[in-house]
């Protein structure tokens, strides 16, 4: 074979072996398939994450390009979603709980402008806040500088003499309490009809506070005003008593015998005299009324036999049995609640108290003092303070003159009333205010007449400056809308009686929080007449009235607290 030839085929063999080329088995020539390329990785769906963010629309088929932004919502709420660059389009859908995007992972923030407008939002609410809490501040400065107190109701009502003392139109409080909860009832005697608004309880704040509330309808200039009364009180639950130990109870009659001591029973003072009537309640249907179902049993057998009528009911709580003891037909007339209304026949009515029930018997001694305020809101939502009031009182009567009494007492309790709260700028000017309420503590010390060194030293124990002072402080102010205090303190000192001896159970003083000079007045309650032994005792409780300013604010409030 020539070279010539040689290299021709040495070249073919070269080029089918680069082509791949081989035997099918039978002289024929295959070929090897690349394989198919791989599928595309699937777009994964990322939650975009609006935390604390405002909810937003999305409309259907929104993309938004790599790099770029759009905007949803409006205002304060307008949302900014962005697709990061560098990666695919973002595909937005909407779902239940969200919003997700498909491609790349958006991201989403507040706008600008909502930032902007939620700025300028919180500023206005800063301004509006501070100029309201300037018109309490200066209602507070006009409740301190009262010569007579106006107290629940305000300064409209006043006497024929012009004095602000709600004679001619008082606003009546009355506190009751059962064994679940405490109520208090405002009544306004100048608006009783049906459809005028009345005060209603909207917060229990605990502790014997709560708050109530009045708001009148907007008048033809679009005002509204409204009423704020805020009462703090100590009455405690009724205490369940054995039902002949309660004042009024004691078993006076034994229906049984026609003489004796064996008392079983209650004589009730018959229709004419029915001034319990409301402690009745009967048994049986919702407003029974006529002959009741009568049950006959035998009297004691030394007596002839007395056919009475009687019912199953309670008395003041207590469980037992009425008797009608009149000769003809008895009518019991009850509301729908079950209680008595009328009872008639009878020259007198029994009742058997069932064995060891009780008789709750309501607390007689507690303390109740908070303030009265008004404000008007208008119709571009401008809120003024028109006016505020402190009150105080108890329900045991005045101590009276305290010159028989002697030593000192301490006496502690609360204190409750409203505030303005200032922030300054550093040049001392206004830079925002706050206003609300407040509760603080109070402690108190009362210096009465002479205590002898002995029966043979009279010269006495106590510094002749301090005899007839009531001294103390009000502390640890906690304002509402705030979370932490104020760290506020009044400082108060005052003399006891008119004439600075013990005359009478006021005192009154002044009250000192670091900015002026404020003032307080006080009232002692509870009795000082002399025991058996002599023993003069001191008076139970003292409830007051005081204002004060501070380098930060001013106070007008009221206090109750106990001797301890």
């Amino acid at each position: 074979m020539d070279m010539k030839r040689f290299f021709l085929y040495a070249i073919v063999i070269a080029a089918l072996a680069l082509a791949g080329c081989g035997s099918d088995g039978n002289g024929g020539m295959t070929g090897t398939m690349p394989p198919d390329p791989p599928d595309p990785p699937a777009q994964m769906a990322h939650d975009v994450d609006l935390t604390d963010l405002p909810e937003i629309t999305i409309p259907a088929d929104t993309v938004i390009n790599a790099g770029e932004s759009m905007n949803f919502g409006m205002g304060q709420n307008q949302v900014t979603i962005s697709c990061p660059s560098g990666g695919g389009n973002c595909e937005l859908m909407q779902t239940d709980d969200g919003v997700t995007s498909t491609g790349g992972m958006a991201t989403a923030m507040l706008s600008g402008a909502a930032m902007t407008a939620r700025r300028e939002a919180a500023a206005a609410r800063v301004a509006a806040t501070t100029k309201a809490a300037g018109t309490k501040r200066k209602v507070i400065a006009a409740e301190a500088g009262q010569t007579s107190d106006a107290g629940l109701g305000g300064s409209d009502h006043v006497n024929a003499d012009g004095i602000a003392d709600n004679a001619d139109d008082p606003y009546d409080l009355a506190i009751s309490r059962d064994h679940m909860a405490t109520k208090v009832k405002i009544t306004d005697h100048g608006m009783t009809g049906d459809d005028d608004p009345k005060f209603t309880q909207t917060m229990d704040l605990g502790n014997g506070l709560t708050m109530h509330t009045r708001t009148m309808e907007a008048d033809d200039d679009g005002d509204v005003v409204e009423e704020v009364v805020m009462v703090k009180t100590d009455i405690e639950a009724p205490k369940d008593t054995a039902f002949a130990k309660v004042a009024g109870q004691a078993l006076n009659v034994n229906p049984k015998t026609s003489g004796g001591a064996d008392f079983r029973s209650l004589a009730i003072a018959g229709s004419g005299a029915l001034d319990t009537i409301d402690l009745m309640k009967v048994g049986g249907a919702p407003s029974q009324t006529g002959r009741v179902s009568s049950t006959t049993y035998t009297d004691n057998p030394a007596t002839a036999d007395v056919n009475e009528r009687t019912f199953k009911g309670t008395y003041n709580g207590a469980s037992g049995t009425y008797a009608c003891t009149g000769a003809g037909d008895c009518q019991v007339v009850t509301n729908a609640k079950g209680v008595v209304t009328a009872m008639t026949g009878a020259t007198v009515w029994i009742f058997t108290p069932d064995s060891d029930v009780t008789s709750p018997v309501p607390d007689s001694d507690y303390l109740h003092y908070g303030f009265w305020l008004k404000k008007t809101t208008d119709d571009d939502d401008v809120l003024t303070y028109n006016e505020v009031e402190t009150f105080a009182g108890a329900s045991v009567a005045e101590s009276g003159a305290l010159t028989t009494v002697t030593g000192t007492a301490i006496y502690e309790g609360d204190a409750v009333g409203v505030y303005v709260h200032s922030v300054s700028n550093p040049d001392g000017t206004e830079k925002s205010a706050t206003s609300g309420h407040f509760t603080a503590d109070t402690m108190l010390t009362a210096t009465f007449g002479q205590v002898p060194v002995s029966e043979d030293d009279d010269t006495g124990t106590i510094a002749a400056n301090v005899l007839y002072t009531l001294t103390g402080t009000i502390n640890d102010f906690q304002l509402s809308g705030h979370d932490e205090g104020p760290g506020w303190s009044v400082a108060l000192q005052g003399d006891i009686g008119a004439d600075s001896a013990g005359s009478t159970s006021s005192a009154s003083g002044t009250a000192k929080g670091g900015n002026g000079e404020g003032s307080f007045s006080a009232t002692f309650h509870g009795s000082v007449t002399a025991a058996a032994d002599g023993t003069v005792p001191k008076p139970g409780s003292v409830v007051g009235e005081f204002n004060a300013g501070f380098s930060n604010g001013s106070v007008a409030g009221a206090f109750g607290a106990r001797k301890q």
